[in-house]
């Protein structure tokens, strides 16, 4: 099966809100989930589908997600990843898909 596209975005700039405590002080895609990052998940999805491009949008303690998917991109040079940076605004789900 071929893909309609080689990119897929990744909302990631939400603030958590309903899982604290555990985002009081990390974004809620670098939650932990069966020993590894939330955001994780969805990255390794994309790579195995042969994706080549991955938009991430980060605003919530944008710095540690951006750190993160720096570490990520190294270990995984097929993907390239691009941040959406939405620290200045958060802009919900549909003005981070119109960004």
């Amino acid at each position: 099966m071929s893909l309609a596209s080689d990119a897929a975005m990744v909302m990631a700039a939400g603030l958590g809100k309903r899982m604290r405590p555990l985002t009081a002080s990390r974004p809620k895609p670098l939650v932990p989930v069966a020993g590894k990052p939330l955001i994780d998940w969805s990255l390794d999805r994309m790579v195995e589908a042969g994706l080549t491009r991955a938009v991430v949008n980060v605003h919530y303690l944008a710095d540690a997600l951006e750190a993160h998917l720096g570490q990520y991109g190294r270990s995984h040079p097929d993907l390239a990843i691009t941040l959406s940076d939405e620290r200045a605004e958060l802009l919900e789900t549909g003005g981070g898909m119109v960004r």
